[in-house]
């Protein structure tokens, strides 16, 4: 059996103490395997301005030079084999898992914190997971097309060739998702248009 990994970063803008590993899930859907872990990073707020200044503070996510509030590393998995039946060869035993590590901020002075500052915290938290699992979905519908694609790719005389087709389509899928990705990011200004923000809503 053959598999190909490919490693995604995404990140909310903006190193540092990563806190209390939490919480491992398993799902299947269409029969993409995910797991997904969450770290999280401690901040003590004081107020509701200190909240910013500590996500900079504190934040251990960096993509490109840039700090990142949140982010999570995606790693897409293919798998499959080649079964020769008769003269041809065909693709068999596809699996497809997507495995991502969420990395997010965790408010660990809640005894002693305000409500205003609590419920601030909670609802930027709200909208920094919202955009997250947005490119969670995305990267979901990569590996549905990804086995979709493995499944349906016609049998080849040659095994290394119908290798190389394979390899080759799901190169095509996920640099395909790497743009759409970047367009997510874009699209919403890295989740400020989701609610990714602290204070007055940016301009």
């Amino acid at each position: 059996m053959w598999f190909l990994s490919y490693m995604m970063k995404t990140g909310i803008k903006s190193v540092i103490t990563l806190c209390v590993l939490s919480l491992l899930s398993l799902a299947v859907s269409a029969q993409v395997l995910v797991r997904e872990r969450f770290t999280h990073y401690s901040i003590e707020p004081d107020s509701v301005e200190q909240i910013k200044l500590e996500l900079r503070r504190k934040s251990p996510v960096s993509k490109e030079n840039q700090l990142f509030h949140g982010g999570t590393q995606w790693k897409l998995i293919p798998k499959f084999g080649l079964q020769r039946v008769g003269n041809l060869c065909q693709i068999s035993d596809i699996q497809v898992s997507l495995d991502g590590i969420f990395t997010l901020p965790k408010m660990t002075n809640r005894t002693t914190a305000s409500e205003t500052i609590q419920r601030t915290f909670d609802s930027y938290y709200t909208s920094l997971l919202e955009h997250e699992r947005g490119h969670q979905d995305l990267w979901l519908q990569a590996g549905q097309e990804i086995e979709r694609a493995l499944k349906t790719m016609p049998p080849h005389f040659q095994c290394e060739q119908l290798k190389r087709q394979a390899t080759n389509r799901v190169s095509e899928i996920v640099e395909h998702y790497q743009q759409q990705n970047k367009l997510y990011d874009t699209s919403t200004g890295h989740g400020k248009t989701q609610g990714v923000y602290i204070g007055n809503p940016p301009k």
